[in-house]
């Protein structure tokens, strides 16, 4: 018999009594064990007894809550998590190297082969994961990905040293910053795949099709969006800005939509909602305040406007050719594509004699964006030296993911508020005014990149002011 209370199991699970009920239940069993004239003060022995016997009752209780709660998918994290995974053929993504484009320069007609290599400013090699030929304008625009795996910063201009030599290859850089690579996959990026991979079993599906370019090993991040009209998606208008009203006074091609992008004006410019516009002419509102004088302006989701009956998809880094042969195994046949990378796929179908049918495979490699932080903090007292870099890696772990949460993505909202918890957890002395976020300033409480555009983002992106 025993004064401990018990964890008791419920429909909501496990249910833990209090430590102190546990502490309370150990005193009470000493003293009956001794006649009841001990004191049971925590500063004698017997309450010291007491004390670390009931730590370790504490403790076993919670770990079988936390067995528990590794058995559901919503909450199981480590060994467990990948225990569910497996369930789906699932094994979580080792560390990813870091992805950055780079601009190589030299004689037209140069080809520069997969795994053709570079070197950054630390040493770091990286490798060519797309062939590609030096066009006649002196440059192509290459992804390369470094040889070491892990968050590696790769700051604009970073690797600009060709590493192995090849005949006409004259030089490269990176004009933008790299997009971070990762440790292994974090519990709320597994749980994401997990999620997604029920899609990824289907054919034909456009989840299906993201699903499987998620897999191709190296891909640090993909989109895809179908157009299943008859006509190609998005506008073509005559309209101006003020404010945070859009107006149309005419339309060239196309119907205007609500939560389409708009192209020619600020980056990252959405249509918010509609006035009295009815799809063409009319007025609307915008995401972000601006002055844009009547001009020709374009709309479409996701800001990249599709040909009828098309699948759009955007990829990061992996190698092209596995991207490709993903996008072929789960789209629907007769589906017409976009994007700038083109690459052969052979039909593996048993049933087809040699020479099996090839097909050219269209998809958007994203053009990595900066993304512009401004961040207004009280100066006081309490704020240490190093408080600026504390900052910007606060914001950098959070928008790379190496906090334990989701990196910022494809095509995705960038909210200001989302950073405001990381800055927080500073210390007592980092009291935040504001943080604003944006493409070309940093004006915005939040902003959104288009389905082309990859967010990235440099230590020289994030302005901190003390005031």
């Amino acid at each position: 018999m025993t004064n401990v209370p018990a964890l008791t199991i419920g429909p909501n699970g496990p249910s833990l009594p209090d430590e102190s009920a546990i502490l309370s239940g150990r005193q009470a069993d000493i003293q009956a064990a001794f006649g009841g004239r001990l004191s049971t003060a925590l500063n004698t022995p017997q309450g010291q007894l007491a004390s670390g016997e009931a730590a370790v009752i504490g403790d076993a209780y919670a770990t079988f809550a936390g067995i528990v709660a590794g058995v559901d998918p919503a909450t199981a994290t480590g060994r467990l998590q990948d225990a569910i995974a497996r369930i789906y053929f699932l094994t979580r993504i080792p560390a990813r190297s870091t992805v950055v484009t780079l601009t190589c320069h030299g004689a037209t007609g140069t080809q520069i082969p997969v795994n053709a290599k570079a070197v950054d400013q630390g040493g770091n090699l990286y490798l060519c994961t797309e062939s590609g030929q030096i066009s006649s304008g002196g440059s192509v625009d290459l992804t390369f990905a470094c040889a070491k795996t892990g968050p590696i910063a790769c700051p604009i201009g970073f690797v600009d040293e060709i590493y192995q030599a090849i005949p006409g290859w004259d030089s490269c850089a990176n004009a933008a910053a790299g997009v971070v690579g990762a440790d292994a996959e974090s519990t709320a990026e597994f749980a994401q795949r997990r999620a997604r991979s029920v899609a990824m079993n289907s054919i034909g599906q456009t989840g299906a099709v993201l699903g499987l370019v998620l897999a191709v090993p190296g891909v640090i991040d993909a989109y895809a969006l179908q157009n299943d009209e008859d006509v190609a998606s998005g506008a073509v208008f005559t309209g101006s800005i003020t404010d945070n009203v859009l107006t149309v006074t005419d339309v060239t091609s196309g119907t205007i939509e609500q939560d389409d992008m708009l192209l020619g004006a600020m980056p990252g410019t959405v249509i918010t909602g509609v006035l009295d516009g009815t799809g063409g002419i009319g007025t609307y509102t915008v995401s972000i305040r601006q002055t844009v004088a009547s001009t020709t302006l374009s709309s479409a989701p996701g800001g990249v406007p599709m040909v009828p009956h098309s699948i759009y998809v955007a990829a990061y880094g992996g190698s092209a050719q596995d991207i490709g042969n993903a996008i072929f195994r789960k789209k629907n046949p007769g589906c017409s594509y976009n994007g700038s990378t083109a690459v052969q796929v052979t039909e593996t179908n048993p049933a087809y004699a040699d020479p099996k049918p090839q097909y050219t495979v269209r998809f958007q490699i994203p053009t990595p964006t900066p993304i512009k932080f401004a961040i207004s903090m009280q100066n006081n007292g309490a704020v240490p030296s190093d408080a600026i870099a504390s900052i910007k890696a606060a914001v950098a772990a959070a928008f790379n993911g190496t906090d334990g949460s989701a990196r910022e993505r494809i095509a995705g909202a960038i909210f200001a508020s989302r950073y405001y918890a990381g800055i927080a957890s500073l210390g007592a002395w980092a009291r935040i005014y504001s943080i604003k976020v944006g493409i070309s300033a940093a004006t915005e409480d939040s902003v959104v990149t288009r389905m082309d555009q990859i967010p990235t983002l440099s230590a020289s992106d994030i302005s901190v002011t003390f005031t």
